[in-house]
């Protein structure tokens, strides 16, 4: 009860210092708040409660808890949302600076520095035992949160140090001076995190800063390969070097060699309801049900309702789900079925179902999907799926069936979100080699991601196979291999915007051009499925600024 009310103190604590309306305010109550202030960062209880205060921000509802995935999704052109009004405009590519899950995104995401920050200017001159533990997770925290800033903002401005009444209006930074800041808090991390068992289990280790680092630069490195003119590099002065894809593989193979993390025996052991922080886990926010505070939306907008991933009568909206484009994609390249000659597969009638022979199919496809039909939990009737509907039916989908968690009380859930895993660091790897040196040492990184899929309880399947010269023969078309491959082993765990546009606005087109193609054919053999056609691509490559710090901060006007 103390703890909680600790980080109950620092998170008003930082509040009240960052609300504009409070500073005149604070001039009477100076002393009582340098006292909690003084209270808090003394001792290594206070420390702690302070690091949970910042978590909580990080998964609150405004950012990772429900705001976040709500416009990456839908605006990756792999997920659609029904969400209506709140969110259509980025849903279609024409995203608003009035959407309220921009607003609320922006706002999470400066709150979070913004506690960092508190942490990090309040415990760099203390000797208490848990300081370095601390700093790293704020750098690591404050890295990341810039990172998401950068990429879907481009210029933003930079706050380096707790908001006061001076840095209100705050003009927007260069794109470079905001890489320089997320590699260097990253470094940092890297430097002051704990290594394996030197800390709580669930939080991440120094080995999650190399994870992210090496993800920034891949993203510099496919930006950078993309369009020459996305960063001056000589202004990137926090960085190793200039050669992104080689400093991505090194900072890979720390977490490779070093790190002790090993892939789970299966697939479906990893989202085994209950089953988290594992041998593969990197970096996870820790969710559990926490009162009457909504911290989470994720279960309440993903899942079916009455579905059989969440407790009977529980509240689901059943709004965020899979294309039908990427359910078919794996189907077709994993379930070992017949669809020679077809881009997808077909769906609209009662006959299209998919049986999958077990000892063939790609485990995958079962932990992911929920699709052809389920039994609904209130009442025991049948409700059909995708694809044996595909109208504007909202069932006309396959939903994710990853995220289980019979606790979920519509405001809270048990279940984790998985941030970073092992495998995406595989796959990574083997991106990675193949852009500096071509797939023939690529296909065993990959190859140890296709044979745990392979396992299961009972036996091993047929697909995935393991990729080789004759499969996947040349660099081009391992290139496009993996990136498919990051959506069969990675869908719904949140990396399905920044993967469409990491390697430029090409690509981005190349994938929504799919998705249109996509769209015209199930409209064409299922009635109007509701999905939009994808234009606009260029100005949807970032996000808007929000129009509520437009008007709030005079420095910044676009």
């Amino acid at each position: 009860m103390k703890n909680t009310k600790l980080i109950i103190i620092f998170l008003v604590l930082v509040a009240f210092f960052s609300c504009e309306d409070s500073f005149e305010k604070a001039l009477t109550d100076e002393p009582i708040n340098l006292f909690t202030q003084a209270q808090i960062f003394s001792t290594e209880e206070g420390l702690e409660s302070a690091v949970n205060g910042m978590y909580f921000n990080l998964q609150d509802f405004g950012y990772y808890g429900a705001s976040h995935y709500l416009l990456t999704w839908p605006h990756s052109a792999k997920f659609f949302s029904n969400q209506g009004s709140l969110n259509v405009d980025v849903g279609s590519f024409n995203t608003q600076n009035t959407n309220v899950n921009l607003d609320r995104l922006w706002a999470g995401m400066y709150k979070t520095i913004n506690t960092a920050n508190t942490l990090i200017q309040n415990i760099e001159n203390t000797d208490l035992a848990n300081k370095d533990t601390s700093l790293g997770q704020a750098y690591f925290i404050r890295g990341l949160t810039y990172y998401n800033l950068v990429r879907h903002f481009g210029e933003v401005p930079i706050r380096a140090e707790s908001t006061t009444t001076e840095t209100l209006n705050l003009a927007k930074s260069p794109i470079e001076d905001v890489f320089n800041l997320v590699f260097h808090d990253f470094k940092l991390a890297a430097q002051l995190l704990p290594d394996r068992g030197e800390y709580l289990v669930g939080r991440p280790l120094k080995y999650a800063a190399n994870g992210y680092m090496a993800d920034a630069y891949m993203w510099l490195a496919g930006k950078d390969g993309a369009d020459a003119s996305y960063i001056e590099e000589s202004k990137l002065t926090e960085l190793n070097s200039t050669n992104f894809w080689e400093e991505a593989k090194d900072q890979l193979d720390i977490v490779i060699n070093d790190g002790g993390y090993n892939l789970t025996p299966t697939y479906s052991e990893l989202w085994a309801e209950g089953n988290e922080n594992t041998s593969e886990s990197i970096f996870e926010l820790q969710y559990g049900h926490t009162g009457d505070v909504r911290v989470s939306a994720f279960l309440r907008d993903i899942s079916l309702r009455h579905g059989p991933t969440i407790p009977p009568a529980t509240l689901a909206f059943n709004r965020v789900k899979p294309n039908k484009e990427i359910f078919s994609d794996h189907i077709i390249q994993y379930s070992g079925l017949d669809y020679s000659g077809q881009d997808f597969i077909p769906a609209g009638t009662i006959t299209d179902i998919i049986t999958l022979n077990p000892s063939i199919a790609d485990p995958r496809i079962n932990t992911t999907f929920i699709y052809n039909s389920f039994i609904r939990t209130n009442n025991g009737s049948v409700a059909n799926l995708f694809p044996r509907i595909s109208g504007r039916n909202n069932f006309a989908r396959a939903f994710l069936n990853k995220y289980s968690d019979q606790t979920y009380i519509s405001i809270s859930q048990e279940v984790n979100l998985r941030m970073l895993r092992y495998a995406d660091i595989l796959l990574r790897r083997a991106e990675v080699e193949n852009e500096l040196n071509g797939p023939t040492n690529a296909y065993q990184y990959v190859n140890q991601v296709l044979g745990r899929a392979r396992n299961t309880a009972t036996g091993t399947t047929v697909e995935p196979a393991d990729w080789n010269a004759t499969s996947v023969t040349d660099q081009d078309t391992f290139r496009a291999r993996i990136m498919k491959e990051r959506d069969y082993e990675l869908c719904g765990e949140g990396h399905e915007w920044y993967d469409v546009r990491r390697r430029g606005v090409n690509y981005l087109q190349e994938v929504v051009d799919y998705h249109n193609a996509a769209v015209n054919f199930y409209n064409s053999s299922g009635g109007n499925t509701g999905d939009f056609i994808l234009e606009n691509v260029e100005n949807e490559m970032t996000f808007p600024i929000p129009l509520s710090e437009i008007t709030g901060n005079n420095l910044i006007n676009d």
